[in-house]
Parts: structure tokens; C-alpha cells; sequence
């Protein structure tokens, strides 16, 4: 920038900090009083500009000489109407430390480059600064020894000229020295901050003065953001189609190939041999067809998980900034602890700077803290979006995850590793050790108050610092302030790292965001000053990221920003009136997450619609900590939404026997047309009846577990077949189905007990190894199940042992089905007898909250598949049971309905039976709406449950809306008092 003085008839040179604050010499504007007039201009890139009015801002006061005798700064403020500030990045200030040379550059207007007229043209300043010189002055010498470097006089002008140290701005030039040509004089930014009112200042007109150590090395070009993640919509049911058609085309082209080569007497085996082949044939082919993954060992995870990790981020990122990418630079100061503190750690950094002020932290330990809806998870978040989003990151991968699912009995590294590789590395347990061992991974562990309910004295937190303290690597914790200094009291803290306490958000700072994030500007016009008047309620309440947010989408409507203008003025005084504010701004928040988007295809939700079903769903939760047992041993959360604990929405018990009735409705259709077959081939009423009479007790079972207060969703986790744990399983069920065989071969023949132990070693072993959880206690699995099961195929086998082995097969399947259903609820019951057999937390391979439900669907379409297969041979093979085709597929598919969804999938008969127990009161799709809800950030995930976003939306959903004591004017605005 260019300074004229009208006083003394001379210019300058300066530099602009902020949209209208410049930074300059003191001598440049000698003989200007305190809001004074002077005159700056700032160069395009064409040379051309024009004047624009300005005032004397801040002075170094006459007391500052003690602190530093060569203060020569000050501060101006542009005021021209005309005057509109350039689009560049904000300013970045640094300190010079260490031994080494820093290369500096510099521009302003010195009399070596005067023309004719007496104007000055530009003139860089490029040379370097070395700290070792001037130490006693606190100065900063700067060495121009490149291009050039006119005489003494000729460096006149030059005064008030800005600094650079690559971005960061580390001084202003004063005078020049005489001991040697070329040699100037600056006075440093960090020097400025300890003069009364520098930094105040500069706060005050929007500058964050956030100083970073440079350190002799050059600036990093991998500070610089790298491509940004861009949200797409999935691929259209077209572009599925065409990318699944070359796979078909090769899986119907096989099918038709091995059917054109059937032998002769074939029967049913070659038709469905043939169809298996071809779906595997197009399997193969679609997985061939799709991107490899190239690299392997450890750099390649590393990779992989930084790029799975970035992706995941990004999204909630977006989720916690009101389904937008525009978030607010809140500074925060670093807190001293009185001892094992980092060593490094800068007193002050902002939203912006978070990836810097990681980079020079050693230890590289962090703890975040500040008030609810300061933005610790928000901060969080931007740290690991920032570091990851370099072009080369070649450090740790920040990997964020709920402290509130840690159960600190259990080691810290166990737990940590078993959750991330859950989520980015396909369950590769080892791996995830090897990267954390390594120190390839830097925990980011989100909300340490969340650990233990108010008023415990929080053991769980006292707990996890515990182990934390042990843990050497790097690590990111967030806190809020009260608590963590309630810990900190008690000597219980994170040692070795440094703590960070986030300020509440200054108003030029809202008035930008809310600027950058407005669609509608001209809206706002009108209402950005008044909201952060000093000392009002708005300007209270708007001081938090959280609020701020609502405040910005409600500013995207007319309603919204009418609520807004009722609301100005009022004094800061008045509680009242900001819980009213509060509770208006939470108001619009729905609304305005339901406009409709060009983007999304999906049908819009009504506002009032999602407010009654997030009252309804929200109703029950208390506090947002652990309600206490329901009497059978398991937790049923009170601040979790969990899909397969939903029930208690539609009372204690509608939900649970709606599930019930919805199972017995699962099964009726397979029992009918069961019977069908049987008097078709005059069955009835002998070995028929019999046999319907032993099924019988199947979908009885499996009502009544339906209507059991908590059930474990069921999945079935392939990938257990690679491991140790899922063989011995199998070879358990194996075991045992050898040993059934033993009392079988006597009474009912070699190929009836062949037929009954292979049925059920097969249902029995690869459903304990593929569907049940790890801590099962199996003496006790065994002692309940193998009576049982032998109980179920000796009845068959003496009912209808005589109609051949067909009899055994299915006994053998259903004794295996009715020993996990009776065996695996006795297993857990020891287990939890034993501190064990808890619910999962987390079970293996769950993503999202919506995957309990999806895994247990799953599961059932599996197992029913697999009754369908077996049904269809019978129907189709077996004398006795023999009909045509269309009633052997017809009986097949309600023999499959009635195994999977009837019997397997437990979690999703609840779910449907709370569906139609709420008979309208929830959105029948309750599934796309909760995950509706989270795209939007009303709901968070936190493992395997959704968590409503803050505690102030959930009072706010539970109390519903204060009531106003103040009458609204018509047109909606409050009188100023």
C-alpha cells in the first residue's frame, strides 16, 4: 500500500492486514492526530488505482518505549465509500527463531525509484533476514542482496513496507542502517503484539494475530490444500445396470452352456449346479473388471486408510457445518498446566492454522477443550480435513473415533485398533496394530466429557487418562472446558501435550460468516450489524459456532431472518430472551434442511412432519447418558438412537408383539402350503400331521424371541472363514454332529444319522461361525443345544424315519437351527454371569448405523435362500413329497420367507413390528429417514447408534418451544428498549 501524509506532504509505504486495516511505520504519519485523515492506494497488477480515505487507527503509546524504544508501527483504518477490499487469503504472522538465514521479500515505494513528477514507483525488497543479528534490540535486520539495492538515501519511502518470510508477514520496515549498503531496518510483528492495544486492535477489525515460528527452513509447498473431496450422488439404477451387464451377459451365457451339455438321468442336481456356476461365473467377471488397488504392505494401508479416512471426514464435516463446506476461523489460546506441558506448542492458533500448529507441536499431543457448541468436535475434525488434504502427507493419519464407546477395562489398543480397522481396513485387526505400532496413526478421540453421567465423578474418564498416559504416540482429545478442568483439579490429565481452549467467536468474525455462507445478501444487509451490537442478546447467543450455524440457515429465509430482526436490540441482560432466541433459531433449523435440492431425486420431508417424528423418537431419552438395566442384563441406551432399540417408542410392549404377530404371519403361508403338499400326495393325516405338529414349536420360538426386550441383530460375516476362530467353530458343529450320529446309526440306520449329523453340522457350525458373537460361553452353548438338538431329530426319526434320509437332512438342518436358537441365549447368559456377553458395541464389520439392519436382513435372505434350495429338492425329488414345479416353487419361497425373515432375522421383524405398531405416527421408510436426518447433521453417528447432534436440539425436541413472554408486532419486530 502506498500512504500519502497531507501533514507533512511526503508518502510511505505500508501493508494491508485486513479488508481495511493497514500496517505501517509511525514516522510515515508523523503530525496526524488519533483519527486523522491520511490518504492510501493499493496497486493493481496493472499499476493503476486511485486514492481512498483513511484514519490514524492505534499508536504505540509513550509508555511503550520502556517495552520497546524503537516501536515505529501504526495502524490506519481505510474509510472511503468507494473503497472495496481485494479477494486474497488472510494474512499469516510470524516470528523468526533458530540459527538459520530466512529469505524475506518486501515492496514499496522508496525515492530511488522516484519518476519526473515526484511519483514514486515499486521497488522490491528481496534479501533475507538473519535472527542471530540484533538479538539485544529485539530488531530485525534485513540483508537486500538481491537485484537492486540502491543507496542509502534512495531507500527513503521504503518506510512501513510489510515483510514477507514466504506467506507470513514478520515485520515492517523503519529505517535503513549505515554501517553497510543495503541494509534496513524492521521492527518485528511479535515485538508489536506486546504494546497496549496492538493486538486488541487488530482483533477488533477481524485480523486473527496468530504468530508462527519460522525457522530458517523454506515454506512447505504441501501446506498448500490439495483437490477437495466433491459429493456426488450415487450412480443412477442405468449406470448400475450397464456396468453389472457384461457380468450377466457371462453368467447367463455359462448357465445356458453347462445346461446344453446335461447327461443323461441328471436330475435336479445339474440344472442347479449349473445355475451356482453361472453366478459364479459373473462374479468373477465383475470382480476382475473393477479397479485393483495397487501397492502392498505397509505404505499401501497407510494410503489407503488416509484417503478412507479423508472421505469419511469430509462428509461429517460437512454434516457439522449445516450441510454446507463454509466454516467459521475461531482462534484459540493455549493453556498452561503447570507442568508436562508441550514444548513447542504455540500460545495462540485459529481454525485455519490447525494442520501448522500440529506440525511444530512435540509432543505431537493435543487436547481441545472449550464450551458445548464452542466447536471442539468441529476443530477436531478440521485438523485431520487439513493435514490429510496436502498434496503429500508424509506423518501419522489422524483416524477420529467416540471416546463415549470405550470401555477402558479393556486396553486401549485393543479397542482402538478393533474400531478403525473395523471401519477403514475391512476388519484387518493385525494390520491395524502394525500401522498404530508403527506410529503411522495418530488417534483423534472425540468427547472424554461424554465418558460418565454428571455428578459420577467420572471414573471412566479417570480411567481412559489412565491408559492414555501410558500410550506414547501422538493423539488429538477433545473436552469440554468445565470438565476437563474439574479432571485436571484432581491431577487427573493427559500429560505431555498441550491444551487448547477455543475463544468464543468475535464479532467481525460472525459478520464474515454469515457473509460468506449467505445466498441471499441483500437479506442480510440490514442485519449484520444489529445481530453483534455490543452487549445485546444476539451478540451473546452468536457467540458460538453451533449458534452461529443455525444462524446462518435461518438467515437463508424470510421467516428465519424476520426471527432474527425480532430480536434485535434487546439487552444482554435479559436471560429470558436469549433462551428465546435459542429456542427460535433451533426452530428453523429443520425448516431450513428441508428445502428442496436440485441434487437430490429423493421426495422432500415436510418440516412439521420431521419435528413430530424427531419428538417422537427423542421422547425417551433421558440426559444423554446410560439409563439403567431393563431386568434382563442388557443396556438400553437412553441418549442412543439404535435401529434394534427403537421398540420402547411405541410402548412397552406394541412394538414387541406387533413383531411377534408379524412372525407368526411369516410362517402361516409355508405351514399351508406344507399341508398342501402332504394332502397332494395323501400325507395327511400320516406322517403329515406329525410332521406339521413338530414344526410347530419353530415359529412359536421364534415369536416369543421376537417380543424379547433386546435382541442381537444377526449377521453373517463371511470374512470369518479366513480366520482361526470361524474353523474351530465349524469344527465344533462338525464334532458334535459326529457325535449325534452315535445314538442315531443304531435306531434309525447309517444313512438317516449320516443324512441328521451332516444337516447338522452344516446349520449348527457355519451359523455359530458365521452369525455369533466371540465371547459366547461354549460349555454352556453345548450343554443346552446338543440335548436339544438330539431331542428334535430322534422325534423325527420315530415319527418319519421310515420315509427315508430326506427325513434325516431336515431333521438334521432344524435340530441345527433349534440348538443355536436355544443354545446361544444360555451361552451369553454364562457369558454376562462372567462380565462378558454384553451386547456389542460395535460388532465386526459394522459401518453405520443402519448396518445392524442391513446385516440381519442379510442374514435372513441368506438362510432363507438356503431352505429354499432344500425345499425345491424335496418338492422336486423325493417320492413322498413330489409335486409340480409351480407348487414346489410357490411352497420353496414361503418355506424360505418363513425360515429367514420368520426365524433369522429377528432385528428386522422388531423393527417392522415398530412400524406397524406407531400405525402411522412414524414415516413407514424410518430407516431412509434416519439416515436422511444424518446426511442432513440433525443426528450423528457414534458407532453402531445415531446421536442427536447437540444437547440443546435434543431439549429442545423433548421440551418442545419456550413459550415467548414478549407480544411480536405484526411485522414480526420487537421494539427496542
Amino acid at each position: 500500500m502506498e500512504i500519502w501524509n497531507p501533514v507533512l506532504g511526503k508518502s510511505g509505504s505500508g501493508y494491508l492486514v485486513s479488508d481495511d486495516v493497514v500496517l505501517t511505520a509511525h514516522h510515515v504519519v508523523d503530525g496526524v492526530r488519533m483519527r486523522g485523515s491520511v490518504e492510501v492506494r493499493q496497486l493493481d497488477w496493472e499499476g493503476h488505482t486511485d486514492w481512498a480515505a483513511a484514519e490514524l487507527l492505534w499508536l504505540p503509546e509513550q509508555a511503550a518505549s520502556e517495552v520497546l524504544p524503537d516501536a515505529d508501527a501504526a495502524l490506519l483504518r481505510i474509510t472511503g465509500a468507494d473503497w472495496r477490499p481485494p479477494l486474497t487469503p488472510p494474512v499469516r504472522f510470524g516470528r523468526v527463531v533458530g540459527k538459520n538465514r530466512v529469505p524475506c521479500l518486501g515492496l514499496g515505494f522508496p525515492d530511488a525509484v522516484a519518476r519526473p513528477d515526484h511519483a514514486r514507483d515499486t521497488m522490491p525488497i528481496r534479501g533475507h533476514v538473519d535472527p542471530l543479528h540484533g538479538m539485544k534490540s529485539r530488531m530485525t535486520t534485513v540483508h537486500v542482496d538481491v537485484g537492486i539495492v540502491p543507496s542509502r538515501s534512495g531507500w527513503h519511502g521504503s518506510s512501513g513496507t510489510g515483510l514477507l518470510c514466504g506467506p507470513h508477514l514478520i515485520a515492517v520496515v523503519t529505517t535503513e542502517k549505515s554501517f553497510a549498503p543495503g541494509v534496513l531496518e524492521a521492527v518485528p510483528v511479535s515485538a508489536l503484539a506486546e504494546l497496549p492495544g496492538f493486538e486488541q486492535t487488530l482483533r477488533a477489525h477481524g485480523v486473527h494475530f496468530v504468530t508462527e515460528e519460522i525457522d530458517g527452513v523454506s515454506p512447505d509447498p504441501d501446506d498448500e490444500l490439495d483437490y477437495a473431496p466433491i459429493a456426488i450422488p450415487p450412480p443412477s439404477l442405468r449406470h448400475q445396470a450397464k456396468r453389472l451387464l457384461v457380468p450377466a451377459a457371462g453368467g447367463t451365457l455359462t448357465i445356458l452352456a453347462l445346461w446344453a451339455l446335461t447327461p443323461d438321468a441328471a436330475g435336479i442336481t445339474w440344472p442347479i449346479g449349473s445355475t451356482l456356476s453361472g453366478i459364479l461365473t459373473g462374479w468373477v467377471i465383475d470382480w476382475l473388471r473393477r479397479p485393483q488397488s495397487s501397492g502392498a504392505g505397509r505404505e499401501a494401508a497407510v494410503h489407503t486408510l488416509g484417503e478412507a479416512v479423508r472421505g469419511e471426514v469430509a462428509r461429517r464435516r460437512r454434516q457439522l457445518l449445516g450441510n454446507d463446506s463454509k466454516a467459521i476461523n475461531v482462534t484459540f489460546v493455549t493453556v498452561p498446566q503447570g507442568g508436562r506441558d508441550a514444548d513447542t506448542a504455540w500460545p495462540r492458533g485459529d481454525f485455519d492454522g490447525i494442520a501448522r500448529y500440529l506440525d511444530v507441536l512435540r509432543p505431537k499431543r493435543l487436547v481441545i477443550t472449550g464450551r458445548p457448541g464452542s466447536g471442539k468436535t468441529l476443530l477436531a475434525y478440521e485438523a485431520v480435513h487439513r493435514v490429510l488434504a496436502r498434496k503429500r502427507h508424509n506423518g501419522p493419519v489422524p483416524v477420529p473415533v467416540g471416546l463415549s464407546e470405550w470401555d477402558p477395562t479393556t486396553m486401549f489398543a485393543d479397542w482402538f485398533t478393533a474400531r478403525f480397522a473395523h471401519e477403514y481396513l475391512d476388519g484387518a485387526r493385525t494390520r491395524a496394530r502394525d500401522l498404530l505400532a508403527s506410529g503411522r496413526i495418530m488417534p483423534v478421540l472425540d468427547g472424554l466429557d461424554e465418558m460418565d453421567p454428571p455428578g459420577s465423578g467420572r471414573p471412566r474418564a479417570i480411567a481412559a487418562l489412565a491408559q492414555l498416559n501410558r500410550f506414547a504416540g501422538p493423539l488429538v482429545l477433545t473436552c469440554r472446558s468445565d470438565e476437563y478442568a474439574e479432571l485436571s483439579r484432581a491431577d487427573q490429565r493427559l500429560l505431555d501435550c498441550a491444551t487448547v481452549r477455543i475463544e468464543e467467536v468475535q464479532a467481525v468474525d460472525g459478520r464474515r460468516f454469515l457473509d460468506e455462507r449467505a445466498r441471499n445478501r441483500a437479506r442480510l444487509t440490514d442485519l449484520q450489524d444489529d445481530l453483534f451490537a455490543p452487549e445485546t442478546a444476539t451478540r451473546a447467543v452468536l457467540s458460538s459456532p453451533w449458534m452461529l450455524t443455525l444462524a446462518s440457515l435461518a438467515s437463508q429465509t424470510e421467516a428465519g431472518a424476520k426471527s432474527l430482526r425480532s430480536f434485535v436490540g434487546v439487552p444482554a441482560s435479559a436471560g429470558r430472551d436469549q433462551e428465546e432466541l435459542r429456542a427460535a433459531l433451533l426452530k428453523e433449523l429443520i425448516p431450513s434442511l428441508c428445502e428442496p435440492d436440485p441434487a437430490d431425486r429423493r421426495r422432500p420431508y415436510q418440516a412439521r412432519a420431521v419435528t413430530q417424528w424427531l419428538r417422537l423418537l427423542t421422547a425417551s431419552l433421558r440426559g444423554g447418558h446410560s439409563a439403567p438395566s431393563d431386568g434382563g442384563g442388557a443396556v438400553v441406551p437412553s441418549r442412543d438412537l439404535a435401529i434394534h432399540t427403537l421398540w420402547p417408542v411405541a410402548g412397552p410392549r406394541g412394538a414387541r408383539y406387533a413383531a411377534a404377530a408379524i412372525t407368526i404371519a411369516f410362517w402361516l403361508p409355508a405351514l399351508l402350503s406344507l399341508a398342501f403338499c402332504f394332502h397332494r400326495n395323501q400325507a395327511l393325516p400320516l406322517p403329515g400331521a406329525v410332521l406339521l405338529a413338530l414344526l410347530t414349536p419353530v415359529p412359536l420360538l421364534s415369536a416369543w424371541n421376537a417380543r424379547a426386550p433386546y435382541v442381537q441383530p444377526r449377521r453373517i460375516l463371511f470374512q470369518r472363514l479366513r480366520s482361526r476362530r470361524g474353523w474351530s467353530r465349524i469344527a465344533l458343529g462338525a464334532t458334535l454332529g459326529g457325535v449325534l450320529m452315535l445314538p442315531l446309526t443304531p435306531l434309525f440306520g447309517p444313512g438317516f444319522a449320516l443324512a441328521a449329523g451332516a444337516g447338522f453340522t452344516v446349520v449348527f457350525g457355519f451359523g455359530l461361525a458365521l452369525s455369533v458373537r466371540a465371547d459366547i460361553d461354549r460349555r454352556h452353548l453345548v450343554a443346552v443345544s446338543t440335548p436339544s438338538a438330539l431331542a428334535v431329530i430322534v422325534t423325527a426319526g420315530l415319527i418319519a424315519g421310515r420315509l427315508g434320509d430326506f427325513i434325516g437332512l431336515t431333521a438334521g438342518c432344524g435340530a441345527g437351527a433349534i440348538g443355536l436358537a436355544v443354545g446361544v441365549p444360555a451361552g451369553l447368559r454364562a457369558a454376562r454371569r462372567k462380565d462378558g456377553g454384553d451386547p456389542d458395541p460395535d460388532p465386526p464389520g459394522v459401518r453405520t448405523p443402519l448396518t445392524p439392519l442391513r446385516n440381519d436382513a442379510m442374514a435372513g435372505v441368506v438362510s432363507g435362500a438356503v431352505v429354499v434350495a432344500l425345499t425345491l429338492y424335496g418338492t422336486l425329488c423325493v417320492e413322498w413329497l413330489r409335486v409340480p414345479w409351480p407348487l414346489a416353487v410357490i411352497t420353496a419361497l414361503a418355506c424360505g420367507v418363513a425360515a429367514g425373515p420368520g426365524f433369522v432375522a429377528v432385528t428386522s421383524r422388531q423393527y417392522l413390528g415398530l412400524i406397524s405398531a406407531t400405525r402411522g405416527k412414524l414415516p413407514w421408510r424410518l430407516a431412509a429417514f434416519l439416515h436422511w436426518c444424518h446426511e442432513r447433521g440433525l443426528l450423528r453417528s457414534a458407532g453402531t447408534v445415531y446421536q442427536v447432534r447437540h444437547d440443546e436440539l435434543l431439549e429442545w425436541l423433548q421440551h418442545g418451544p419456550l413459550p415467548t413472554r414478549h407480544a411480536r408486532s405484526a411485522c414480526g419486530v420487537r421494539p427496542v428498549p
